[in-house]
């Protein structure tokens, strides 16, 4: 039997879903709530193994509203179920620690909710394909965005000219340095992109969009 609590403030909702687990083999709702206050505290009370959850609640977001659950519970099973598909909604929560992410059009197909519900409770991360497309991008341009700020100015100076082939002397006179300084900055490049060589800077940077 997997347990299933709804996080949702539209009532129609709750009970059509509550219907829906209480009538399939298998499942049993074992609570619903309208907001993420009533969530914190009656979730600890229930504890189901799954939560379907709305992306903004009326007191707060759902990606907060998990983040305060896990600090309580930290394997806590969490569905975002919502039709706000935007990036930031969809990065936040699995920031929090969502472990899926599904637009409320899957309620119209009953078996797809259910399947997605069963894949959670084994494992599974479900989530529709745009969305998987859509986190597999952000988490890249974050990877960018951690890598650009590894790096001071002078060494992106530097990454950059190295990428387009030239050599210490050239890129000292260049950047108005002398080589050694140039040899210095990539000494310093090399340890920060986790990298022993030119050949492996080049790649690693355009890997993440550095140059």
């Amino acid at each position: 039997m997997i347990t299933v609590a709804i996080v949702d403030n539209k009532r129609d909702l709750r009970e059509g879903l509550q219907h829906l687990f209480n009538s399939s083999e298998g499942f049993q709702c074992v609570g619903a709530f309208s907001s993420g206050h009533a969530a914190l505290a009656g979730l600890l009370i229930c504890q189901p193994d799954v939560i379907l959850m709305e992306a903004e609640l009326p007191d707060m977001s759902g990606s907060d509203c998990i983040r305060l659950l896990k600090l309580q519970q930290a394997e806590i099973e969490t569905i975002i179920f919502t039709d706000l598909l935007d990036d930031e909604h969809v990065f936040a929560a699995f920031k929090a620690g969502a472990t899926g992410y599904l637009s409320k059009s899957a309620f119209i197909f009953p078996s797809r909710l259910l399947n997605a519900i069963r894949e959670v409770n084994i494992g599974g991360a479900p989530m529709e394909p745009k969305i998987a497309r859509k986190l597999v991008g952000m988490l890249k341009n974050e990877h960018t965005i951690e890598m650009e700020n590894l790096l001071s100015d002078r060494e992106a100076e530097v990454l950059g000219l190295l990428c387009q082939g030239l050599n210490h002397r050239i890129m000292a006179k260049k950047l108005f340095v002398s080589p050694n300084t140039v040899r210095f900055h990539l000494k310093n490049i090399y340890k920060k992109l986790n990298v022993n060589s030119r050949h492996e800077a080049v790649i690693k940077a355009n890997k993440v969009s550095l140059v």
